[in-house]
């Protein structure tokens, strides 16, 4: 168990400010899209599928987890005939190395199943319909879609709108997927897929300001903060959200929650390791040294002045993979 001086566990205590999320507009829009897309498909009785769209490190996987969760846990009913287990939310994230077979191994060992790979890609299909129906899913979560999307011949593409068809067609359930804009150019080669998902969502790093009266960011790094002064029984710290240390954030990061992550939990670390429940812009400044992202140039190591004049400098955008 790691430990600081004063007893505090190191490793929950980052595990848990790991595990917080805010939910800023751009979630909350994504969250109602999905739902729009479950209450559609069961008014109409006709798959109606969604799309979360995004660079990485936007919050995209988070958002799929916090779906799922919200969906239901796996449980058990008895109906009149039988015991029935229930599935609201299949969940499952691809790997980079997913392929058309593996991606349907994939989904019937998480509804159960035991498959092998002699079976068929058809034979697994049928499979995987069969349990989709029975253990009554409402959404089938694809996270990493563009894994699979991005990949490949057009052939290969062709195949895997064709595997997406069948299964929306056959088991009436609708899909989530979620990645890069890859997976939209993908969805989108084939109309008859493409018209499938009328609802698309997209998440990008949040701005420093917006035009209206409150920053999204600026509200999300105070949260965050809060949760450290609780979790590390902080008394002495800097405030996040004043103008310079929000600004040094904020150029670190370019609003991408996988950085933002990166750095809080590295910066909170080295305080805790401290012992002395403080939490200071050297903890950040030190932090930063050992990010790619943010150590040349250590937005925490620069006058007022400077972060002024590094703001109008325009900024290289996150690549979109």
């Amino acid at each position: 168990m790691n430990t600081s001086s004063d007893a505090i566990n190191i490793d929950e205590v980052l595990a848990e400010l790991s595990n917080c999320t805010v939910l800023h507009p751009g979630f909350q829009e994504a969250m109602r899209i999905t739902n729009k897309c479950i209450i559609t498909t069961r008014d109409r009785k006709d798959p109606s599928s969604a799309m979360l769209i995004g660079p990485t490190g936007v919050g995209k996987t988070r958002l799929c987890q916090i779906i799922e969760k919200q969906l239901g846990p796996i449980h058990t009913v008895q109906r009149a005939d039988c015991e029935k287990t229930i599935r609201p939310c299949v969940y499952v994230e691809l790997p980079a190395s997913a392929t058309i077979k593996s991606l349907s191994m994939v989904m019937a060992q998480t509804l159960g199943a035991r498959p092998n790979d002699y079976q068929s890609v058809t034979a697994l299909e049928t499979l995987i319909i069969a349990r989709l129906i029975t253990m009554e899913v409402k959404l089938v979560i694809l996270d990493d879609f563009h894994h699979v999307a991005q990949k490949g011949l057009s052939k290969t593409k062709d195949s895997l709108c064709n595997w997406i068809i069948k299964l929306l067609n056959k088991s009436g359930i609708p899909f989530l997927l979620s990645g890069t804009t890859a997976s939209e150019t993908t969805i989108n080669m084939a109309e008859e897929l493409s018209d499938r998902f009328p609802y698309r969502a997209r998440l990008e790093p949040l701005p420093m300001i917006e035009k209206s009266s409150a920053s999204a960011f600026l509200g999300v790094v105070a949260r965050l903060q809060q949760e450290m002064i609780r979790l590390g029984c902080l008394r002495s710290y800097i405030h996040l959200t004043d103008h310079n240390h929000y600004t040094s954030i904020y150029l670190a990061t370019q609003g991408n929650f996988r950085r933002l992550s990166d750095l809080l939990h590295d910066s909170f670390r080295i305080a805790l390791l401290r012992g002395d429940h403080s939490l200071t812009i050297d903890d950040f400044a030190d932090a930063a040294d050992d990010l790619a992202f943010c150590c040349r140039p250590n937005y925490f190591r620069m006058t007022p002045r400077q972060l002024n004049s590094a703001l109008k400098v325009p900024t290289i955008k996150l690549k979109k993979k």
